[in-house]
């Protein structure tokens, strides 16, 4: 259980601590698409400032549609130039893989039978986890992703995409697969 007046505490610290606010916009005009497992810190990782890189997290940092859309705001408004996707090893996403059914289960027993209905129809017409999105191969997926977003029109060839594949073991970061900016072609 999370020791909340401990957080809340550590809450006030940072902000009797806080300097001047930030602008909006990341000072690397980078985004990060990577998991939520806790492990897994891009700022540490690339020695980073708060402010310097907008983190997109998911289960597994696969791309979804709720990525693309945070990844359009983060371009038009944000002005974002290269989307780096990182996943990594000893990742819970490879463990739904083995836990899918019951997985699914467990949203079926929360959802009114109507949705637990049409959840079971997407899955079975799925059956590939189009719900959870679970990773078979690491490198594979991360293959997928950068595809998935280099083959999307919200995302411009202006954009650089850079995937890679983290150990959690060894803290290691190694490039898998990467898409050069177009130049001349720019964010409008």
């Amino acid at each position: 259980m999370a020791d909340v007046p401990k957080l809340m505490e550590a809450a006030s610290r940072w902000q009797k601590n806080f300097k001047t606010p930030l602008p909006l916009a990341a000072n690397s005009k980078l985004a990060i698409i990577t998991c939520m497992d806790s492990r897994v810190h891009p700022e540490r990782i690339f020695d980073m400032k708060l402010g310097d890189a907008e983190v997109l997290r998911n289960a597994g940092g696969r791309v979804t549609l709720d990525m693309i859309r945070s990844l359009v705001v983060s371009q038009e408004i944000l002005k974002t130039t290269d989307i780096f996707v990182i996943h990594h090893t000893d990742c819970g996403g490879q463990a739904a893989v083995r836990q899918h059914g019951m997985l699914i289960q467990a949203m079926l027993d929360k959802l009114p039978f109507l949705f637990g209905l049409v959840l079971r129809l997407l899955d079975t017409l799925s059956m590939t986890g189009l719900l959870l999105k679970p990773i078979r191969n690491l490198e594979r997926s991360i293959y997928e992703d950068v595809e998935k977003l280099k083959s999307n029109p919200m995302v411009p060839e202006s954009i650089g995409i850079y995937g890679f594949l983290y150990s959690t073991e060894d803290g290691s970061l190694k490039e898998i697969t990467r898409r050069l900016p177009v130049r001349g072609k720019k964010l409008q």
